[in-house]
């Protein structure tokens, strides 16, 4: 996997670019390219998800990457806590 594809966004089927992998959230990251910790965060939650609507619940994939997003949520929330009010996600 890698890069930058498009699929049809499950709510409202129109085409939306998505994340493949983690090695691009981390090439976003080391060139600064995300304006606030909520986009570095949505990037990674995009990936997890990902993973999860691609494979099926039965697949191991799908159960580690709901075990690394439920993870990443977790070590996040301290950080969307000390953001504005208006900059947080409910």
């Amino acid at each position: 996997m890698g890069g930058v594809g498009t699929r049809k966004n499950k709510s409202t089927f129109t085409d939306k670019p998505i994340l493949l992998d983690l090695g691009l959230v981390k090439l976003n990251l080391s060139k600064n390219m995300y304006s606030s910790p909520l986009d570095f965060a949505s990037d990674v939650q995009l990936v997890f998800e990902n993973a999860m609507l691609y494979n099926p619940k039965t697949d191991e994939v799908h159960g580690m990457a709901y075990q690394l997003l439920s993870y990443f949520e977790m070590l996040f929330r301290p950080i969307q806590a000390k953001l504005p009010t208006n900059q947080r996600v409910n």
